[in-house]
């Protein structure tokens, strides 16, 4: 199948909202990709939310650094700073330091499958960064209820309501037609 056809497929799959199906489309896109521009594609994704992130984390500049270093040398530290790895209570946080540690593991030399693996789970989960303050920053009782024992009723009951919000769809439909846009921009490049 063509890339423009694998595109269009993540575009429908994007409306449907089809995570697996988004997921799977995504990593053969980006198997299609020189490495490096699938690398932009996320570094895009992941800049989105930065902002947010450093308005709740003032002290999160190791955030900007990190894609900095990306950006600017195609690499990633050997490890994530300490304060990375802490317990980030604000919606959206801890999936963007997930995102981010995926880029890491994902500029790591080895086998280009799995680093393409982490490729797609960063996009996720800058994706998945942007809904959940989206919903749950105005929430934040729900949020709480939701990190306090996510597999009780009362947050399944949450859990459902966000993923079925009507903004939410739209806002998750519209990260991943941005996604397949940045990739039909860089599989132009690619091509010249």
């Amino acid at each position: 199948m063509s890339s423009e056809a694998t595109l269009d497929q993540l575009r429908g799959a994007a409306e449907e909202r089809d995570p697996e199906r988004c997921q799977f489309l995504l990593k053969t896109l980006f198997m299609s990709l020189e490495f490096y521009l699938a690398l932009a594609v996320v570094i895009e994704r992941a800049q989105s939310f930065l902002e947010t992130f450093e308005t709740y984390y003032p002290d999160g500049q190791f955030a900007r650094q990190i894609l900095m270093q990306m950006v600017n040398t195609g690499t990633a530290p050997a490890r994530l700073p300490p304060e990375a790895l802490r317990d980030f209570e604000y919606p959206g946080a801890a999936n963007y330091m997930k995102a981010l540690a995926d880029l890491a593991h994902a500029l790591r030399p080895g086998p280009l499958p799995p680093r393409i693996g982490y490729l797609v789970s960063a996009t996720v989960n800058a994706i998945m960064a942007e809904l959940v303050e989206h919903y749950y920053g105005r929430r934040m009782r729900d949020w709480a209820i939701v990190r306090q024992d996510a597999s009780s009723a009362a947050a399944q009951d949450i859990a459902f309501a966000f993923w079925t919000d009507a903004e939410v769809a739209l806002l998750d439909t519209d990260h991943w037609l941005q996604v397949a846009d940045s990739i039909e921009r860089e599989a132009r490049r690619q091509c010249r």
